[in-house]
């Protein structure tokens, strides 16, 4: 039997691709990916807390939900530190395995998550086109809001100090897995990063040559080509510079 899991990922950290893996492998239940976003499959009730702030009722909800122990990709941006908070006690108390997917270049994850603003395009799907619409000169990007980027930025800074403070004070032991460890370097160093997560989580135990094609399957599966319109943002070198200056201010990572 595997272990159930939460991934708590930040959007264009290849966690869709890497989830995807996971869930197919496991014999628990698959549901929407990040599904405590509004319009997905647990939408109501974090929408209900953050409403009414009813932390008894939620943990009530979470306890019903995780009970089934679904599988779940958690974009922990996107929802307040409360909740955040509920839904960590909440998956350790029914035995879940929670992981941390990361991305050491926060400036190029914050121009990946403009561009995938700019047109739409989160996945691979019809990214091409879209690409190749901006290359053309039939679609105009707009110019990145900087101000507003740097403050998405800073969020999602703080979100990373809010949940290493929460695996610090639960005391377990949470597996951080960076991006560039599995999505920019060789297949071949790739591979047995990706092997180890699994096996932590015994999802290796039927059929190991089909566990071996799929995560090549996974690793080739990787990026979207979004760089090649980075040239095509009006203020690219401005918000890059931007970027940068902020993460150097810094110091160490989180993770």
């Amino acid at each position: 039997m595997s272990i159930p899991f939460v991934i708590w990922t930040f959007r264009r950290t290849g966690g869709t691709t890497l989830t995807d893996l996971m869930m197919d492998l496991s014999e628990h239940p698959r549901i929407d990916q990040e599904p405590f976003n509004w319009d997905r499959c647990f939408g109501a009730v974090s929408k209900h807390w953050f409403e009414t702030r009813d932390t008894a009722r939620l943990e009530a909800d979470l306890d019903a939900l995780l009970a089934d122990t679904p599988l779940i990709k958690h974009c922990h941006e996107l929802h307040p530190d409360g909740f955040n908070d509920a839904l960590f006690a909440a998956a350790h108390r029914h035995g879940y395995r929670q992981l941390v997917l990361d991305r050491r270049d926060e400036v190029g994850r914050m121009l990946s998550l403009e561009l995938a603003q700019m047109t739409g395009a989160w996945g691979k799907m019809g990214s091409a086109e879209r690409y190749a619409r901006v290359e053309r000169g039939d679609d105009v990007l707009p110019p990145i809001d900087i101000p507003a980027a740097l403050g998405h930025m800073r969020l999602c800074q703080a979100r990373r100090h809010a949940l290493r403070a929460r695996i610090d004070a639960a005391g377990v032991p949470v597996p951080v897995v960076l991006f560039e460890d599995l999505y920019t370097c060789p297949i071949e160093e790739g591979r047995p990063r990706v092997r180890a997560i699994l096996q932590d989580l015994g999802l290796t135990r039927n059929d190991p040559a089909g566990v071996r094609q799929r995560i090549t399957q996974a690793l080739r599966w990787r990026g979207q080509g979004s760089a090649r319109i980075l040239p095509f943002v009006p203020n690219l070198d401005a918000a890059r510079d931007a970027l940068a200056a902020e993460v150097a201010g810094w110091g160490d990572p989180v993770f």
